[in-house]
């Protein structure tokens, strides 16, 4: 084991290309901190499992993530994926720098890189629950790891086209936008069940599902606003028929915290999950389209060691 030493994994296109400009600097400004660390760049999707797998192997124990939530996730599913190295001896940090941030936003780590180098200083942590999620993809069982926010269907459909933008170099808060109306119009419900701790909690129509142990996605959405991230439960949303006049009312209140006020929404809290529908549906994992229905997920409780901001209590 290579003793309090970092390894930063850098996603030079996150933030629309941004991070490529600016790691020089902040590279610089964790070394003049006095932090051990080295570096590795991401190169193509997926490209992070694979170089935090090989980092476990040469001994680094603590990674910080330099990019978005999309980065995070495949740290997190590198480090859940292998099985040499006991998870709770790892620890994860992350310098925000996506476009959207909104794991960083819940653990209060500042978008200032000043401020969230020091919170990886001062070394304030905390255990965080991890669920497991099984889905289909192309007819055939796969999993991954979620270390915030999981939906399907409309959620879903709206990552697809976020993703699609990003592709192409467009990003932001007006990239979402656009990719959520047309996830909108193109949307039609889905004769669904959801089955939580083996009971029947829903069965109907579906518009939109939402799983999460942290409370905020889409940048700064609040899908399931009451979600803690250590309480061994994964906070469930499922929106039913809806019209989609009004449902551009309810991104308002996504915003708010307070679509939990509307009675088409259906919200509770599980250890496990099970999602069928009549048609396979997309499922998107900490905001990366990843398969279809079905689905289920299990939650690991306090299963990875991150590092929070001063202020997050």
């Amino acid at each position: 084991m290579i003793e309090n030493s970092w390894i930063a994994v850098v996603n030079t296109n996150a933030g629309g290309g941004r991070v490529a400009k600016e790691w020089p600097v902040l590279s610089n400004m964790l070394k003049g901190r006095g932090l051990k660390c080295e570096e590795v760049f991401t190169t193509h999707r997926y490209h992070a499992v694979e170089l935090v797998i090989y980092a476990l192997k040469r001994g680094f124990r603590n990674f910080i993530s330099v990019g978005g939530d999309g980065t995070l996730h495949e740290i997190v599913n590198g480090i859940f994926y292998q099985k040499e190295v006991p998870v709770d001896e790892v620890t994860v940090a992350v310098l925000p720098a996506g476009s959207a941030n909104d794991w960083t936003r819940m653990y209060r780590i500042p978008n200032d890189y000043e401020k969230a180098v020091s919170a990886i200083i001062e070394g304030r942590t905390v255990l965080q629950d991890i669920a497991r999620i099984e889905y289909s993809q192309a007819g055939v069982k796969n999993s991954r790891y979620m270390v915030n926010v999981a939906g399907v269907g409309l959620d879903a459909n709206i990552c697809y086209r976020c993703n699609i933008s990003k592709n192409k170099g467009r990003a932001g808060e007006l990239a979402y936008v656009k990719a959520a109306f047309r996830a909108l119009v193109g949307r039609t419900c889905n004769p669904t069940k959801v089955v939580v701790d083996g009971r029947s909690f829903f069965s109907g129509p579906m518009f939109s599902i939402a799983f999460g142990v942290g409370k905020y996605s889409g940048g700064g959405m609040q899908q399931v606003p009451d979600a803690v991230a250590d309480d061994g439960l994964v906070n469930v949303m499922v929106a039913r028929r809806v019209l989609k006049l009004k449902f551009l009312i309810l991104i308002g209140q996504l915003f708010k915290g307070t679509i939990y006020n509307f009675k088409e929404i259906s919200h509770t809290t599980a250890s496990r999950v099970s999602v069928i529908s009549r048609n396979p549906d997309r499922v998107e994992i900490d905001g990366e389209v990843v398969g279809t229905t079905p689905m289920t997920l299990e939650v690991m409780p306090r299963a990875l060691r991150v590092v929070v901001g001063r202020e997050y209590r």
